[in-house]
């Protein structure tokens, strides 16, 4: 007989297929990237945090999670152990979006350069962030565009111009820069280069390679500094005066085309010829910020930036 109270076999049963079924949906749904969003949102809530100074007084840390992100077409990554799995088809316009929301994600995480988030004490410096590190698995070079194991970063800045975050919305270019014109951006970088050819090019992402993506920031001590101070060895920080865009205030460069600003030929020539990153000045803040830029993680290129401090966690 059965005692008042006990579970039967058959309520057993029931009971461990609702506990696996729950552990697996938790499970798909952060392999679908619920878990990313709300590391997001902890970094961008701390980073709001850290810039006001009410909340701020007892010095809040910024909770600010490298995300690990490893893009697909048949949805396997050698490159990358225990990755958030990006999976795109044939188009190349579905890379695109995955690697243009994760430049929009970091820019909203650290505040849209509205928050001045390492503080007047900090020294005069450039702060970065690396909000993702991004993985390209060997499928990709099956999509034709990609076949030849390259991203032409040219047409991922054609996308941003083009493309709405969302329905009704601005494009990504427009979010990030303020502009909606990158070919008039690229000539005006190319026009403030003092040499014959210019640089009119962001460049290619190799497939075999890591990436990060990153953005920065500079202290408010000194009303003249800006990023990278002014130039270090092998980058050149190019001033735009662009009528009618007020908010993109300097492009930072490599390779011939800066030889002159640099020091010469023999240095610039280290470098294959392109624009690294773009910055702009703060909203309401003496900050400058250095917008989301994708930089192969631990290159030269990455070296040069001269980061102070990375104030994202590993």
């Amino acid at each position: 007989m059965k005692k008042k109270g006990e579970l039967t076999t058959q309520q057993i049963v029931l009971l461990i297929v609702i506990i696996m079924s729950f552990i697996v949906i938790l499970y798909f749904l952060f392999r679908l990237g619920f878990g990313e969003s709300s590391e997001k949102e902890i970094c961008h809530n701390s980073v709001v945090m850290k810039g006001n100074p009410v909340l701020s007084k007892g010095d809040v840390s910024l909770n600010c999670q490298r995300t690990y992100v490893c893009l697909t077409k048949d949805g396997s990554c050698e490159a990358m152990t225990n990755p958030i799995i990006k999976k795109v088809g044939d188009n190349p316009e579905e890379t695109y979006r995955v690697l243009a929301d994760e430049m929009a994600d970091c820019w909203w995480m650290f505040g849209e350069g509205g928050v001045d988030y390492v503080g007047s004490k900090a020294k005069e410096a450039n702060y970065c962030s690396i909000c993702a590190q991004l993985a390209f698995d060997d499928s990709m070079k099956e999509i034709g565009e990609f076949e030849a194991g390259k991203i032409n970063q040219d047409e991922l800045y054609a996308y941003l111009a083009e493309t709405p975050l969302s329905e009704n919305k601005e494009n990504y270019l427009e979010y990030l820069f303020g502009t909606k014109d990158i070919e008039l951006l690229k000539a005006d970088i190319s026009g403030n280069i003092n040499n014959s050819e210019g640089i009119d090019t962001f460049g290619a992402i190799n497939l075999e390679e890591s990436y990060f993506v990153m953005m920065g920031i500079t202290s408010e001590i000194g009303n003249t500094y800006k990023w990278i101070g002014r130039i270090v060895e092998g980058v050149g920080v190019i001033s735009l005066f662009i009528p009618g865009i007020n908010v993109v205030t300097s492009a930072i460069v490599i390779g011939a085309g800066v030889g002159t600003v640099i020091g010469g030929p023999k240095i610039a020539g280290l470098f294959e010829p392109k624009i690294v990153a773009l910055t702009r000045e703060g909203d309401g803040i003496d900050n400058e910020f250095m917008v989301p830029t994708i930089i192969e993680a631990k290159s030269e290129t990455f070296e040069l930036l001269n980061c102070k401090d990375i104030v994202s966690l590993a």
